[in-house]
């Protein structure tokens, strides 16, 4: 316990896991609430899934540059601008449901803008873990981050589900804005480190740099590529869950809180099974195990379509995803030379963006054929196009 609590020492790693896991309480309440107004006010799966894609187009067009923001400028005065910006975007959410104002073209562009400030966030967060604790605690900084926003997850998914069934959108998302307007404050009393002077030139010419680097890196390279199909092909389904739940199971948004928190205990065990894994082959045999382990989560919820079972399901679901994403975060750090990781971090914000763009297929598919027909198909291809990545890269299965 003492190892996997190890990077708690720090007093700066302290206030960052708080604050962090505070914002990401919120965002977690935030996405799933969306898109049941979204589905509230037009019915409609698919166009659920364009106001969840709104994360995308901004996640893609800024992540390389939010990474080398983050390597260029002090952490947490990024982190502390971000955080104004969520809490903005929420509150003008309240305030338009409260007013009658609210339609599914706000709900997409406040889904656009907050997937702008998440591109800045991530890698000034992950890459502020090296600054605060000594190099042989950070990939159980990275762990340890990653077990609190799963730990969240447990409450968040209840918590949306029972405030929106009981209360309405409009007090969730005041609550929302409540939550992240005290990770500001939080992050108030984050501490200072110093600005990097190793980024001297244009944004344009580091962007240069930073895919120069990627592409000599292929162990790096190896771990993006595979996470990227994975957020793109399984990722979506934790997205979609209320709408798949709704259409699968015919539940109302309590049960939906309810496979919400089961993902949530899933994640927060899949933390603490990685958090002391040390270099070897068989964090890359878990690593790869979780990948494949989404894909048969998913192929089962399409061919058992019954909600106990779904609950179940999702506890693996959430281990399963959050064990891929830690691991993603760790390799990721360690395969990378300290001056480029706040840009790979960037890079790995591409992963956030395929999930709200594999969102949309999952959406018009399940509007067109259904919902368990979508899942298998969602299953069969994700399990397919891995077995495809191990077989033909050897970078792949030198990940150790």
């Amino acid at each position: 316990m003492k190892s996997f609590l190890s990077s708690f020492q720090y007093p700066g790693y302290r206030i960052l896991w708080i604050t962090s896991v505070t914002l990401i309480l919120a965002i977690q309440m935030a996405m799933p609430s969306r898109a049941l107004l979204t589905d509230d006010l037009t019915n409609s799966a698919f166009i659920s899934g364009i106001v969840s894609m709104g994360f995308a187009p901004a996640l893609l067009l800024f992540s390389i540059i939010g990474g080398i923001i983050g390597d260029k400028f002090e952490n947490r005065r990024i982190m502390q601008i971000v955080q104004v910006g969520f809490f903005l975007s929420s509150l003008s959410t309240w305030i338009l449901i409260e007013l009658g104002l609210i339609n599914w073209h706000f709900l997409f562009f406040v889904s656009l803008i907050q997937g702008a400030l998440f591109s800045f966030q991530l890698p000034a967060r992950y890459s502020f873990i090296p600054k605060i604790v000594p190099e042989e605690s950070v990939s159980n900084g990275i762990a340890l981050l990653s077990s609190g926003m799963a730990l969240v997850t447990i409450f968040s998914g209840s918590a949306v589900g029972y405030l929106y069934g009981k209360y309405g959108p409009g007090n969730v998302f005041l609550i929302i804005s409540a939550i992240q307007f005290c990770a500001f404050i939080l992050a108030l009393r984050l501490p200072k480190t110093e600005k990097s002077d190793l980024i001297s030139g244009s944004y344009v010419s580091e962007m240069k740099k930073s895919f120069e680097y990627l592409i000599g890196n292929k162990m790096v390279l190896a771990i993006l590529i595979s996470s990227l199909i994975v957020s793109m092909i399984a990722m979506p389904i934790r997205l979609q869950l209320p709408i798949i739940a709704r259409r699968l199971y015919m539940v109302s948004p309590q049960e939906i809180g309810l496979m919400l928190t089961m993902a949530g205990v899933g994640a927060v065990i899949g933390t603490l099974l990685i958090s002391t894994l040390k270099k070897g082959r068989l964090r890359f045999t878990i690593f790869l195990l979780s990948a494949f382990g989404l894909g048969f989560c998913t192929l089962t919820f399409g061919l058992a379509p019954e909600y106990s079972i779904g609950l179940v399901v999702m506890v693996f679901f959430g281990a399963f995803e959050q064990i891929r994403m830690a691991l993603s975060n760790i390799l990721t750090m360690e395969y990378t030379d300290s001056k480029y990781r706040a840009r790979m971090m960037g890079f790995f914000m591409l992963n956030f963006a395929s999930i709200p763009i594999g969102a949309l297929p999952i959406g018009y598919g399940i509007d067109k054929i259904g919902a368990i027909n979508t899942l298998i198909f969602d299953g069969i291809a994700l399990i397919s196009i891995l077995l495809i990545l191990v077989l033909i890269s050897d970078s792949f299965r030198k990940i150790k």
